[in-house]
């Protein structure tokens, strides 16, 4: 396959091997599903405890209603508090419940498990290729995060 052949079949297919893992990761770790802006939402708390609601706003190019609604949401699930900031008592910041952080961790596994399985269905020289891969899969989210003018938390 040529170079711009590979480009055009890249986005998509990293797309879809996402969305394929954020699905059944839940599923298979025995927890009940969120909407994806919400399961995007608390990937996010979890990674960075004490966010703002704006930088989740920002973060997630999202308005701030439906930021505000989908806190109330995850919060009435028992995922997430929200409480002042002791440098500006004027504002709150949001951190996961231990139950969240947990979930995270139980979906994580569950989706390691998946990708192992399955890659022990490849042939070995592919597994192995896409194993010495994430260096560069994460070298390439960052690069892609820092030209659209977005930061990682």
């Amino acid at each position: 396959m040529d170079r711009h052949s590979a480009l055009r079949e890249l986005a998509p297919l990293l797309r879809e091997i996402s969305r394929t893992l954020l699905r059944v990761g839940p599923t298979r770790a025995g927890i009940d599903p969120l909407p994806a802006s919400e399961a995007d939402m608390l990937r996010l708390i979890v990674r960075s405890p004490g966010v703002s609601p704006g930088r989740l706003a920002a973060e997630m190019h999202m308005k701030p209603s439906n930021v505000s609604a989908a806190l109330r949401h995850l919060t009435d699930l028992g995922l997430i508090v929200r409480e002042t900031d002791p440098a500006d008592r004027r504002t709150w910041r949001v951190l996961p419940t231990p139950r969240a952080v947990e979930n995270a961790r139980r979906i994580e596994d569950a989706r390691a498990r998946m990708l192992d399985e399955v890659l022990g269905e490849l042939p070995p020289d592919h597994a192995e290729a896409l194993l010495r891969a994430v260096p560069a899969l994460q070298a390439l989210e960052r690069a892609l995060r820092t030209r659209e003018g977005g930061r990682a938390l």
